[in-house]
């Protein structure tokens, strides 16, 4: 709760109206078995007042299954060129998932430590960028289709002599539309910290998933095993 109360009050002190970023795209996943799977996305971002930052980021990782907590994720994003001074970039990670129900309630705890890399494509690159992302958050389901989520998130810069440099402040919403296509949401809060002009920019999103069926007869339900859609 007092998550959820920071972040609304930080939305409120913000200039919406100029700097409002709008992150849209879908998804497909599937479970290969009970241990594997994979996932492809495609994800859009607009800052909606000025048309700037318009790219569109694509997304391949695979899922293995540890435990009935915890799970790893390695997985590639590139961002094609969408601006004559910006770079195609390509980021490479590998996650570790945790979600652990609190008894038979409602609610699940959640968490994810990334560690990212980060590189320009292009003749005579050398900006490169690596970061350790850890991850906390409170998952409550509503109903049984229905979940709300608010999460914390802060980036730590390995290159810059071990700084961190972004604060996340999460709200946001998983509905299931049915056995296979959920629909995801959430405004986000997010700080840059450690910079000669520190600055805070809130984002909108909206994610369409759909779970890939397998070819084999099965009885069991899909385990989906990313959860939300890594573009969140």
């Amino acid at each position: 709760m007092r998550l959820i109360l920071s972040l609304l009050t930080l939305l409120g002190a913000t200039n919406l109206t100029a700097q409002l970023q709008l992150f849209s795209g879908f998804s497909f996943e599937r479970e290969l078995d009970t241990k594997w799977a994979y996932e492809l996305e495609v994800e859009h971002r607009q800052t909606i007042n000025t048309g700037r930052d318009n790219r569109v980021l694509l997304l391949l990782a695979v899922n293995r299954k540890i435990s009935d907590v915890l799970s790893i994720t390695p997985g590639l994003r590139l961002t094609p060129r969408y601006d004559p001074d910006v770079k195609t970039e390509l980021r490479t990670f590998a996650d570790l998932n945790y979600a652990l129900p609190l008894g038979k309630g409602p609610f699940t705890l959640e968490g994810r430590l990334r560690l990212q890399h980060e590189r320009d494509i292009h003749e005579n690159a050398t900006r490169h960028r690596a970061a350790i992302r850890p991850r906390a958050g409170l998952a409550y389901e509503v109903l049984p289709f229905t979940e709300l989520v608010a999460e914390y998130e802060a980036r730590f810069r390995l290159d810059r002599n071990g700084q961190f440099s972004r604060h996340r402040y999460t709200l946001g919403v998983s509905q299931k539309v049915s056995t296979r296509i959920s629909i995801v949401s959430f405004i986000r809060l997010e700080r840059k910290v450690n910079v000669t002009d520190p600055s805070s920019q809130p984002t909108m999103a909206i994610y369409l998933n759909y779970l890939l069926p397998n070819a084999r007869d099965r009885e069991r339900e899909y385990r989906r095993p990313f959860g939300r859609s890594l573009l969140w």
